[in-house]
């Protein structure tokens, strides 16, 4: 053999090349092979899964979206109903009020009324009294005329004076 080559050697190596080669791929490349694909169906698998979940995020968002501008919609329609309500019970307040100060209104009218008929009774009732009173003097004193003149001067100054204080009890009024 030239170059001490042998054939039969290199055979023989080949041969157990050939069947490492295929004992490792029955032993070890197919396992391995099949746990690389199961890896790759799971990872497939959990990116199907995260698609349809990020689908239904985007979906649940945009329903939400949805459900919070319905919701504004919602608060803004109520914030309307709430200020017309307001507004009609602050109306009705003041109506309510616009009465009853007509009410008092009217009621001091007629109490001042009836209370200027009771001074106007009173002051009638204290002129009469006047003049039954300087009747009374009249007849009483003699016959001297300077003494009938004092006395008329004195009863008109004492119904002027009763007249001033009755006016000054109604304007205090």
């Amino acid at each position: 053999m030239p170059l001490n080559i042998d054939i039969v050697q290199i055979l023989l190596h080949m041969l157990n090349f050939a069947i490492l080669a295929g004992g490792l791929t029955l032993l070890l490349f197919s396992p391995v092979s099949k746990f690389l694909e199961e890896r790759r169906r799971h990872f497939e698998e959990l990116e199907r899964e995260n698609a349809e979940k990020a689908a239904e995020a985007e979906r649940l968002r945009e329903e939400y979206e949805r459900k919070l501008a319905e919701a504004g919609d919602e608060i803004d329609r109520m914030r309307a109903e709430a200020e017309k309500e307001a507004a009609e019970t602050a109306r009705r307040y003041l109506d309510s009020a616009k009465e009853k100060a007509g009410e008092l209104v009217s009621g001091a009218e007629a109490e001042a009324e009836a209370r200027k008929a009771q001074i106007l009774e009173s002051a009638q009732t204290e002129i009469s009294e006047l003049v039954l009173t300087a009747a009374q003097k009249l007849i009483s004193s003699s016959g001297d005329e300077e003494h009938t003149r004092a006395l008329y001067d004195a009863f008109l100054e004492e119904a002027a004076g009763e007249e001033r204080a009755s006016a000054e009890r109604s304007d205090g009024r």
